[in-house]
């Protein structure tokens, strides 16, 4: 779901192989008897969740693990917040701001240890927060068990209305676009500069400094992100701000009734409203209503958790790390180890060691996997290596690999023109289907159009303001653009394996979030 495109070497072998370490042990402190593998074929990343390879390992855990679950999940979010993103904030920080350039080569070869021992750990804490999923789940259910609702996502509009890093940067957002639509000077330029060449343009002017200024303050806090995942070569903001200002040049004719505040405020209201008939209705049931409110207490958390975990660890954290390789590639360039900074995501790790230890020169087989790289992202890989296996009776397999990534069991659909996914949010819409592969691609979207995607990741939030609906090739009812769709009150199908491939920009289709379908017209 994170990787529609291929990676890079160097993260390959930095940011993949922690990720399966760190979720595999994450899950052995809660009983699970999975672990997570890894492959990584012409550079496409998969990922597998299975049973430990030793029986007596899986018997053994299994014997405990429903108790664990029942003692350890509860808490986890709480742990997020008092102990996990403290710990995380700081270390960021230090990495936003260090001088890389005054350490030595063994100091900077020191720090490159430090960061991948950091990625592990930074994983680790991933893998536990994946069990506030569970959370979640259970909390529905019973939700839903209670009160039997008609809209299949009403529970889980019981756990929006949080405040997470990405309502701050959209509300930050916002605000820079209400100062471009109230100077006559800078909408003119915004509305005839395209993004990539805004920022030269806004240097020419009093007015357009002052404003940059202003965005290089939002992107100091917030730009330290692109539109994927996994890998230390994407570009973020910071370095390429063409994304935001796409995004709020889209902001801009919007009128002040569709600031994200106001969005904001009309999920905290709805997340009342339907937790207070809730508890009226259990009132004289003093036991369901105590094992309501103790399985909210642990599934409030989750929608913070998704969105500010991403936030400082996929995003935040491998952007900072990527940070500091750029300062060793520009060294292993001045010394002909390399013919560019950038190139340096072209090697292997044991390569980089060797580069820092001996200056060997690499652009040779540099300039021949920058070749091979180019023709891999022109592949189609398979959704799957091997078969899937049957859907697991686990409360965290069901919470991960159901509602979180959205794989179910094919069903049979004879209509070409009818694609069938999760309902992820309700409503029904007719409009114009805009395909977008990434946020580069998405600075066009004019306001109502359906963005068809691969997936959404918390970058992605300002679209949610311009949008009519919002359909995703993966994804289920807790996956990111779900729940982001559940709070701006969009139409959403996820998880339609295919529609990116299936409807064209340019035709009209119809999202009917309540029954997960999309017809194309």
């Amino acid at each position: 779901m994170h990787a529609p495109r291929p990676i890079t070497p160097l993260s390959g072998d930095i940011i993949i192989p922690t990720l399966s370490e760190g979720f595999t042990a994450a899950q052995a402190l809660y009983d699970s008897p999975v672990v997570v593998e890894h492959a990584v074929v012409n550079g496409y990343y998969f990922a597998s969740f299975h049973p430990h390879d030793e029986a007596g390992v899986v018997a053994d855990r299994l014997s405990r693990y429903l108790e664990t679950l029942k003692d350890k999940v509860p808490g986890v979010g709480a742990r997020w917040e008092h102990e996990w993103k403290p710990w995380l904030i700081p270390i960021a920080e230090e990495g936003k701001r260090t001088d890389w350039t005054a350490l030595s080569d063994d100091e900077l070869t020191a720090k490159l240890e430090f960061y991948i021992d950091h990625m592990r750990a930074q994983w680790t804490i991933h893998g536990h927060i994946n069990f506030c999923l569970v959370a979640a789940a259970d909390f529905c259910d019973f939700y839903e068990a209670t009160v039997k609702p008609k809209d299949t996502t009403e529970s889980y509009q019981c756990l929006q209305g949080f405040r997470t890093r990405s309502v701050d940067a959209t509300e930050g957002l916002w605000k820079l676009s209400r100062t471009v639509r109230n100077s006559p000077e800078l909408k003119a330029r915004f509305g005839s500069t395209s993004p990539k060449e805004l920022p030269a343009a806004l240097a020419k002017t009093d007015a357009g400094k002052a404003f940059l200024t202003q965005l290089d303050a939002f992107l100091f806090e917030f730009g330290w992100r692109s539109d994927a995942v996994y890998d230390m070569a994407d570009i973020t903001w910071r370095e390429d701000p063409s994304i935001p200002l796409g995004a709020l040049t889209g902001y801009i004719d919007l009128e002040d009734g569709e600031d994200p505040s106001l969005h904001f405020a009309r999920c905290v209201k709805r997340r009342e409203e339907l937790l207070a008939h809730c508890r009226s209705l259990l009132a004289g049931e003093p036991d369901k209503l105590t094992r309501f409110n103790e399985l909210y207490e642990a599934a409030k958390y989750n929608l913070p958790v998704t969105e500010d975990h991403a936030f400082w660890i996929d995003q935040t954290g491998i952007a900072v790390f990527r940070r500091f390789i750029l300062e060793v590639g520009a060294r292993l360039t001045a010394r002909g180890s390399l013919a560019a900074a950038e190139h340096i995501h072209f090697l292997r790790l044991a390569e980089l060691r060797d580069a820092l230890a001996k200056s060997t020169d690499y652009q040779a087989a540099v300039a021949q996997r920058r070749s091979d790289f180019v023709e891999w992202e022109k592949l189609t890989p398979p959704p799957a290596l091997g078969t899937p296996p049957p859907p697991a009776e686990d409360p965290f397999m069901d919470a991960v690999v159901v509602r979180l990534l959205g794989v179910v069991p094919p069903e049979e659909n004879p209509d070409p023109k009818l694609l069938k996914g999760v309902a992820g949010s309700g409503g029904t819409i007719t409009g114009t289907a805009r395909v977008v592969r990434s946020l580069a691609e998405a600075s066009d979207i004019e306001d109502g159009d359906i963005v068809v995607c691969e997936m959404t990741l918390p970058p992605w939030v300002p679209l949610f303001s311009i949008a009519g609906a919002f359909v995703t090739d993966t994804g289920g009812v807790l996956s990111h653009c779900a729940i982001v769709a559940r709070e701006f009150g969009l139409p959403a199908v996820v998880g339609t394996q295919f529609g990116t491939s299936a409807i064209k920009t340019g035709q009209t289709v119809t999202v009917d979030g309540n029954a997960g379908t999309v017809r194309i017209h």
